[in-house]
């Protein structure tokens, strides 16, 4: 695989986290069974989809700079950096969140923001208050019971539970953080990626690793070189997917592309990738909880 994996190996970076559990369940803001969603994000252009890989598309808002979704939560960062969040139906109102927002991540019950300071809060629903979490933060996410960042000195920290719990380190030389209720994903600033299940040890995935995803038990990975590969369980085999890679997208049943020409295509379980959009600059997806 043109030296995209690495050896496989059982290696901790910094062990002792106790993280186990699965990720709460938050019913007022999952979907429905069958309500998977993907979103699509074409010249500054905002559009939903919900159902089958060919339905009809819905446009939800211009001016946009990057989107999130998860669960029946959308997420819309404008280009002044004012963040809108809607929940439930695709033409739900939206909810100003926040402004001078660098960047933020969504679970199906939590919102992160990323203010253009360096600084990341945290809140729980549309309307619930906004807790500060940390400073000189690089990187982050959020599932519906945990928080991860990568500070600025390369540092990965991961809390569990509420928004005031503690945090606890799990890796330094990192550049990125991949989040779900039970792993912790990193790749390092060398371009290894990593992952660990619950307090166990980091197990090595691949090498040359320029983006690194997780949903459920799937992992997946885009090389240096533009390939995407999935594999289930730490120890699974990896398949690629394509190539040409700019992006990559997971759920437990999907998989989500977006080439380096700006087509975006998204393939069910075994099935062939369908061309969901020309000229997109990213593409992502939301699924119920399993």
């Amino acid at each position: 695989m043109k030296n995209v994996l690495g050896r496989v190996i059982a290696a901790s970076l910094i062990t002792g986290i106790a993280l186990a559990g699965s990720q709460m369940a938050a019913n007022a803001g999952e979907l429905p069974a069958g309500a998977e969603r993907i979103a699509i994000l074409q010249n500054g252009t905002l559009s939903a989809k919900e159902g089958s890989l060919f339905s009809s598309w819905t446009t939800l808002q211009g001016d946009v700079q990057k989107f999130e979704v998860a669960g029946n939560l959308i997420g819309a960062l404008n280009t002044d950096g004012t963040l809108h969040v809607k929940e439930g139906s695709l033409g739900a109102t939206w909810t100003e969140q926040a402004r001078n927002v660098k960047d933020f991540r969504l679970s199906s019950n939590r919102i992160a923001v990323l203010r253009t300071d360096g600084t990341l809060v945290v809140k729980e629903g549309l309307h619930g208050a906004f807790v500060e979490q940390s400073a000189d933060v690089t990187d982050f996410e959020v599932t519906n019971n945990r928080i991860g960042v990568v500070t600025k000195n390369g540092e990965a920290h991961v809390k569990q539970g509420d928004l005031f719990a503690a945090w606890t380190q799990q890796a330094s030389g990192v550049k990125d953080l991949e989040l779900t209720g039970t792993r912790v994903g990193v790749i390092r600033t060398d371009a290894t990626a990593a992952v660990k299940d619950g307090a166990g040890a980091f197990v090595e995935q691949a090498s040359g690793i320029r983006d690194l995803e997780l949903s459920g038990d799937r992992i997946g990975v885009v090389s240096d070189g533009g390939d995407a590969l999935v594999k289930d369980g730490l120890f699974g085999a990896w398949s690629q997917q394509a190539s040409n890679v700019a992006d990559l997208e997971l759920t437990s049943t999907r998989v989500a592309v977006l080439f380096t020409d700006g087509t975006a295509a998204v393939k069910s379980a075994q099935g062939s990738f369908a061309d969901q959009a020309s000229g997109a600059q990213q593409i992502g997806l939301a699924a119920p909880s399993a």
